[in-house]
């Protein structure tokens, strides 16, 4: 069994192709990229540009932007079938926005989770078409380094500690499941496992996918206080606490200039949590926050 891999490059394309190898399996993996440096060359916006590397039968996982890969299974199922013969699976990571921005106010958030559902429903009725398994996994607040790549959520978050001495923040802030880009890797890779192994069962699943604790913002500061060498800049980071009403004033001038910067403050008053928990699903040990595991 083939594993072709979409969008390794990516944070948590990294992360799995690092965890993947390091299980040292039976089975070979194969990356695509528009550079050739990268693995074999795929542009996924022109799927002319696709071809097979043998007869095998394999397992797409994709780290790529899930519209693109919807495009492109969609163009090859309707003009190229016979590339998609040998396509025993497909899990393909989507986001948590397509949820928790379906009712933002602005055309940025809106326009971004119903793109996330459309390709989320294109993928899984090719799937279906095909006669195949799908998981769609919807990860939320990814975090982790890899080389010169970093998240943009917690590091975000440390580069405000180190910049500001006190981080304001409502006094009610909203709950979190931060899931550790080798956490979601070994999600991936046990759902992999399961793919292969399944003889006649077909399934489609959409899993909304989260780390294994839940955590506020003051919780998730303090963790990472904790965490942070003795003279990083983020460890003196003091924090206040206002009352939300006040918050949520204080950042309305924000409106003016950036809607979607405005949303993306007030969401730390909204719970954004409740998700399936990567552990169970793996089976393993529940991990703390921050998760150390070194992906350099």
């Amino acid at each position: 069994m083939n594993i072709y891999l979409f969008g390794k490059t990516s944070l948590s394309g990294e992360a799995f192709y690092k965890h993947f190898n390091l299980k040292k399996t039976k089975y070979q993996i194969h990356s695509f990229s528009r550079d050739k440096k990268n693995g074999y060359k795929l542009d996924l916006k022109d799927p002319n540009s696709f071809s097979l590397i043998n007869n095998d039968k394999f397992i797409l996982i994709s780290f790529a932007p899930i519209w693109h890969l919807a495009d492109f299974l969609n163009y090859l199922f309707y003009h190229e079938n016979s590339k998609l013969i040998n396509l025993k699976g497909i899990i393909a990571c989507s986001s948590t926005s397509a949820l928790t921005k379906r009712f933002e106010s602005n055309a940025f958030d809106k326009n971004l989770s119903k793109k996330l559902l459309i390709s989320e429903k294109k993928i899984t009725l090719i799937a279906e078409k095909l006669n195949i398994n799908c998981q769609i996994i919807r990860p939320t607040m990814i975090y982790g380094s890899f080389k010169e790549i970093k998240d943009k959520n917690i590091s975000k978050i440390l580069y405000i500690m180190r910049h500001l001495k006190i981080v304001f923040l409502p006094s009610d802030s909203g709950l979190r499941q931060p899931i550790h880009a080798f956490q979601l890797a070994e999600v991936i890779y046990f759902l992999m496992l399961k793919s292969i192994k399944a003889k006649t069962i077909v399934s489609n699943d959409l899993i909304n996918l989260g780390g294994d604790i839940i955590l506020n913002y003051q919780e998730i500061i303090e963790s990472l206080k904790k965490t942070v060498g003795k003279n990083d800049a983020a460890k003196k980071c003091l924090i206040c606490k206002i009352p939300n009403r006040f918050f949520l004033i204080s950042i309305l001038p924000v409106m003016i200039f950036s809607p979607k910067s405005f949303a993306a403050l007030s969401r730390i008053c909204s719970d954004l949590s409740g998700f399936e928990k990567a552990c169970e699903i793996t089976r393993n040990k529940p991990r703390g926050f921050p998760y150390s595991k070194d992906l350099k």
